[in-house]
């Protein structure tokens, strides 16, 4: 079993997105308790998750979404009103923080739309 939750956490798991990037190499889940973002290697063979990190995100991460490359993850945060923008590292899954911008109030949602 694996969990979205840090070891030391006590209180109930809160979760509210979960995405798999487009190679199917990488998951990602959002949970709302402690505002953060969790990344699991997905075994090629086994299809077992294995934990690569847990990243601090906006307050209350809501929708998320992955770009069709599968390189960029954006995360919106309820009661931040803000969008975080994370670089996805192709080898290791690992969100690297590239920006931060404020959205309207109560963002639930991110949706990426590829254009020609």
């Amino acid at each position: 079993m694996v969990t979205t939750l840090p070891a030391h956490f006590l209180g109930e798991a809160n979760a509210a997105d979960i995405h798999v990037t487009p190679d199917g190499r990488f998951l990602y889940a959002s949970e709302r308790q402690t505002s953060t973002l969790v990344g699991f290697s997905i075994d090629p063979t086994t299809s077992m998750l294995n934990p690569i990190g847990r990243w601090p995100t906006e307050t209350t991460p809501r929708g998320f979404a992955i770009d069709p490359r599968g390189r960029f993850l954006l995360v919106v945060g309820l009661d931040s009103n803000s969008l975080s923008a994370y670089a996805i590292d192709q080898a290791s899954g690992v969100l690297t923080l590239r920006s931060q911008q404020a959205v309207g109030k109560m963002p639930n949602w991110v949706e990426i739309v590829d254009l020609p």
